[in-house]
């Protein structure tokens, strides 16, 4: 369920960045990633935001081999908990100064809702919104209030599904490789210019 605007806290809660390809993903290495894992949290930490969720912008190749090779690369960074609820593999990294980085490689959404749906009926639970957003958001509690597109704005990704309902979206036409903290800090201050909607329309 999305925050009513009574119900949010002061500043951004949680921010999804979506950009790259797993491919991409995989090419920035062990290297690459404690340094965007860093860009990333430094981006958000000014605004109080706890939570991050990464998400590629589209697949291309052998998605399944480069989604393989990510753990691999993750679990050399260490600090990072992974996690298979729902049948979606998720990987979280977490700082000292309480910002967490969840990073989801699958680049289908519309894959990633089928078997969510699937998971939670095998299971017997009752599937109401309450209850698909606790398991396509885990292990965050909270709706996207912001999520950062990289890339033109006239493609949409096709990794985000329930994340694009009531998050305001802002796009950055930069490549994947070339994020940095000022990215998000960008994003996050047009973001704080907007007058937020929570999925609805201006009337």
């Amino acid at each position: 369920m999305p925050r009513t605007p009574d119900q949010t806290p002061d500043g951004l809660v949680h921010v999804v960045v979506c950009g790259g390809t797993p491919a991409e993903w995989v090419d920035l290495g062990v290297d690459g990633w404690s340094r965007r894992f860093a860009d990333i949290a430094d981006g958000v930490a000014h605004v109080g935001a706890r939570w991050v969720t990464v998400f590629p912008h589209h697949g291309s190749g052998d998605d399944s081999a480069h989604m393989d090779t990510l753990g691999g690369i993750y679990a050399q960074l260490g600090k990072i908990e992974t996690s298979d609820a729902h049948g979606d593999r998720r990987h979280v990294w977490r700082r000292d100064d309480g910002v967490s980085i969840v990073v989801d490689p699958n680049p289908d959404g519309h894959d990633r809702f089928a078997r969510v749906v699937s998971s939670l009926a095998q299971a017997g639970t009752d599937i109401d919104e309450a209850a698909l957003s606790a398991a396509l958001l885990n292990p965050v509690r909270d709706e996207p209030d912001l999520a950062l597109i990289l890339g033109p704005p006239d493609l949409m990704p096709t990794s985000l599904v329930w994340e694009l309902a009531y998050s305001e979206l802002v796009f950055l036409d930069i490549k994947w490789c070339d994020l940095e903290s000022i990215h998000l800090e960008m994003a996050i201050d047009d973001f704080n210019r907007r007058h937020r909607r929570f999925g609805g329309l201006d009337s």
